[in-house]
């Protein structure tokens, strides 16, 4: 056997080895999980805190960092919902690794857009709701909702919410949406 180098390393560069390969496995497994809430945290608030078992949902970034992930939740249970056929829609967020809830609209109909426009960083929403036209015959009209810092508007029919005309944006909540 030749005398010299072997290949054996040494017990202080293995233990070093061995470290920085867990710090890469648990780099790996992090990555890009950011804010991460799980899924069932995310079903836990939307069947205790909300009340709900059926309704339509949508995982979205309206958070343009993408440092928190948006759900929306469209009701399908009658109680959400008014004459009009118009629901509540809850937009839930993730912080900290829970779920909460960051707004809520009234008199929503689907779909709903999200807009490419930004207000605080955050998405412009096109909200579809249940209106007049200007010949006062009822029609479904549609609203931009801007985040003004900490929420989005209650109410797509009176201010803040402004009138859209021809919505260009990504449809994330249709009436072909499955419910959950």
């Amino acid at each position: 056997m030749p005398r010299g180098r072997t290949n054996v390393p040494c017990p202080a560069f293995r233990t070093m080895r061995m470290f920085f390969f867990c710090v890469l496995c648990a780099l790996f497994m992090f990555h890009g999980q950011g804010d991460a809430a799980s899924p069932t945290a995310l079903q836990d608030v939307i069947k205790t805190k909300l009340g709900l078992s059926h309704y339509q949902g949508a995982d979205i970034a309206l958070d343009a960092t993408g440092k928190t992930r948006q759900y929306l939740v469209y009701p399908r249970e009658s109680e959400w919902c008014g004459v009009t056929g118009g629901c509540m829609l809850f937009i839930l967020t993730s912080h900290k690794g829970t779920w909460k809830l960051l707004s809520r609209m009234t008199l929503v109909h689907l779909p709903v857009r999200i807009l490419p426009h930004l207000t605080h960083g955050w998405h412009d929403l096109a909200i579809s709701y249940s209106g007049r036209s200007p010949d006062g015959s009822p029609a479904l009209l549609v609203s931009r909702m801007r985040f003004d810092g900490k929420r989005y508007p209650l109410n797509p029919s009176v201010p803040p919410a402004e009138p859209l005309s021809h919505p260009k944006g990504q449809s994330v909540l249709s009436p072909d949406s499955p419910v959950h």
